[in-house]
């Protein structure tokens, strides 16, 4: 009865994370082999309220364009600043004269396969945009899934008496090549 439990628990944790896997697996594969991301990049000029400060003109650039993501970079000087508008897929990047009101913004655009690649590198729930925290609760569950996994995998490999032999070259080989691994990139 608990064997059978815990395999539909193991069936169903997986099902769920597997899309996010999935994410990760494809972001890695373009990170260890290097596949260039293409950039389209576009520049326009914007006309905000004179005499903002950084954040102020940012929050005005969100409201009148449509901008979100999170706000950062933020420099300058009492006659310009400039701030990056950064969102999974999308990168703003605002030159603001606070005495003309004048908003330079260049935006840069990576495509499916550069937002796969910024999704992997995602981390906290600090970020202003929602849909990046959601993201963030989502690797949350995968690790727990993942934990639950490993937890009801071993379980069940232990009650299979058949398989244990299978289960342990397994799990020796995976322990071999992981220690291994983590020695070479120690190194």
């Amino acid at each position: 009865m608990i064997y059978k439990i815990l395999r539909n628990i193991h069936l169903l944790v997986g099902l769920f994370g597997l899309p996010a896997l999935l994410t990760y697996a494809i972001s890695s594969a373009q990170m260890a082999h290097r596949i260039s991301i293409p950039q389209n990049v576009s520049e326009e000029d914007v006309a905000l309220q004179p005499g903002l400060a950084p954040r102020s003109a940012a929050l005005q650039l969100m409201a009148q364009r449509g901008y979100s993501g999170d706000l950062n970079d933020i420099f300058g000087t009492p006659a310009v600043a400039t701030f990056t508008i950064t969102r999974v897929g999308s990168r703003y990047q605002v030159s603001y004269d606070s005495a003309t009101g004048q908003a330079h913004v260049k935006k840069t655009d990576i495509g499916v396969l550069g937002e796969l690649n910024r999704l992997h590198h995602l981390h906290g729930r600090h970020h202003q945009n929602r849909v990046m925290n959601a993201w963030s609760a989502m690797l949350l569950a995968v690790s727990l899934i993942l934990l639950t996994i490993g937890a009801t995998g071993i379980y069940m490999w232990f009650k299979l008496h058949r398989e244990r032999w299978i289960g342990a070259i397994l799990l020796s080989a995976n322990l071999i090549v992981s220690v291994g691994l983590l020695t070479v990139l120690r190194s």
